[in-house]
């Protein structure tokens, strides 16, 4: 058999293999809205009073780990003030660390935190507002101690260091990222679902929306953007039936449930999974999905996007190692963590390489039409006007997704000018090549551990800068 009829077979098998996973993703759309966004209850302080008595609602900490984050850490505050929740009840610990202090490099985290503490002081109606501060020296465990030397940095340890300063009485803790806009019911369903399972419920995961700064993204960027909120969105809500994947933001976890497995680790990459994870493994807790979005960034280069992803795939893998070396002390933590290793290295490794493989077929069938190597018509005879249908439709379905997460975009910042918007909102044509540069971060990051030469340190995400609150 000759190459081209080797690669025309191929191609057919892969672009039927993509159109499957096209109609599967649009399946699984359907059963995540009549499952959970068509079942959003009207939720209400004083309905949950009602419901549950003067005092029957749970005390919540909102937890926001903040380090060089001073471009978006004030909207962010302004923003989880207002939630609706009861005010008497919530708390918001802002945790930044030490050693941005020492860099001294225009205004800092700190400065703009305890500006928006001065402004907020004495305000009624408000919950109460923390700022804690992360030595250089402590050493990043749950109800750990300081060194006398410098730490990295990281996320859990930053978590761990405030973890002991929330209110005693605190049942529920809520974690968002620095530049989090979380749906301002979001605290309430939490509340809902906590009281409604009389505390079974101990851990929940919102879809997270990194759509916000869209219009100052790169082009690439702006398609993982979208598709990466369809996910969250459709996909989600099914994955966590098979995984207890947690985020690093939107995440809600029980007070009890956090100190029996005693907090983050502060060591891993993926500090949110391997919460997940263990929870699962040490406490037999599993998340449950709540259809309450929260808007977030996508780096704006592709650079920072590749570093993002590289790390959560490095950080998957250490999770992996790390489970398949616990020492297991009774059958049911043993049955569990297998049970884990088999769906990880399902929902990694395989399917990283399966649709990494899957990506290369058009850009080889391509290169070869290109050098005149395979007759083009060999590829679509019969097929060409299948094929353009089916190509309207994922470039419909694009723009159809991003009216649907318009509301979620910041226009403040966006170009001025129809035509200029126009041409930003045009890149996402870019889709039928944007897949290949998803996937490779991901499969760089098993190339990488194979090597040993994979990433070790956590690496902060640069922001994008946001126009002020109003």
């Amino acid at each position: 058999m000759e190459i081209g009829q080797t690669l025309y077979i191929a191609t057919v098998i892969v672009y039927f293999m993509a159109l499957l996973l096209f109609v599967r993703l649009q399946i699984l759309g359907w059963w995540a809205k009549r499952t959970y966004w068509r079942k959003r209850p009207q939720l209400s302080v004083e309905k949950l009073k009602e419901l549950y008595g003067e005092h029957g609602l749970p005390r919540l900490t909102i937890l926001v780990p903040a380090y060089n984050e001073s471009e978006v850490i004030g909207n962010t505050i302004e923003h989880l003030v207002r939630l609706k929740y009861a005010s008497e009840l919530l708390e918001i610990l802002v945790v930044t660390d030490e050693k941005e202090l020492h860099a001294k490099e225009g205004v800092s985290t700190q400065q703009v935190v305890e500006q928006k503490l001065a402004e907020m002081a004495g305000k009624a109606g408000l919950p109460l507002l923390r700022h804690l501060i992360v030595p250089e020296d402590f050493d990043g465990q749950l109800h750990g101690l300081r060194l006398g030397r410098t730490v990295p940095s990281t996320k859990g340890r930053a978590l761990n260091f405030a973890l002991p300063f929330r209110n005693s009485e605190t049942k529920i803790c809520a974690f968002y990222d620095a530049e989090s806009r979380p749906d301002k019911e979001a605290l309430l369903y939490v509340a809902y679902r906590y009281l409604e399972s009389k505390g079974q419920v101990r851990l929940w995961q919102g879809p997270v929306y990194q759509v916000r700064n869209f219009f100052q993204l790169y082009a690439l960027n702006k398609v993982a953007a979208i598709y990466q909120s369809v996910s969250h969105e459709w996909n989600l809500p099914a994955l966590m039936r098979q995984l207890p994947f947690v985020g690093g933001t939107n995440l809600f976890v029980t007070s009890s449930l956090l100190d029996e497995i005693g907090g983050f680790d502060q060591h891993t990459l993926t500090e949110d999974l391997e919460l997940g994870i263990r929870a699962y493994v040490e406490a037999g807790a599993w998340p449950e999905y709540i259809p309450y979005p929260s808007t977030e960034q996508t780096p704006a280069t592709y650079r920072a996007f590749f570093r993002q992803r590289l790390r959560w795939g490095s950080g998957y893998l250490q999770v992996m190692e790390k489970l398949s070396q616990d020492c297991i002390r009774s059958q049911v933590k043993e049955k569990r963590t297998n049970r884990m290793l088999r769906v990880l290295y399902w929902k990694g490794p395989v399917e990283w390489l399966f649709f990494q493989t899957m990506i290369l077929f058009p850009p080889l069938a391509f290169l070869l039409t290109l050098f005149g190597w395979v007759d083009p018509q060999q590829f679509f005879a019969g097929m060409g006007v299948v094929i353009n249908i089916t190509m309207l439709v994922y470039f419909a379905f694009t723009f159809e997704r991003f009216r649907h997460f318009l509301p979620f975009i910041d226009f403040d910042l966006a170009p001025q000018g129809r035509f200029r918007r126009v041409l930003a909102i045009s890149h996402l044509l870019l889709i039928p090549i944007a897949g290949f540069f998803f996937i490779v971060p991901f499969t760089a990051s098993l190339v990488l551990k194979l090597l040993h030469r994979q990433p070790a340190t956590w690496v902060k995400t640069p922001r994008t800068k946001e126009a002020p609150s109003r």
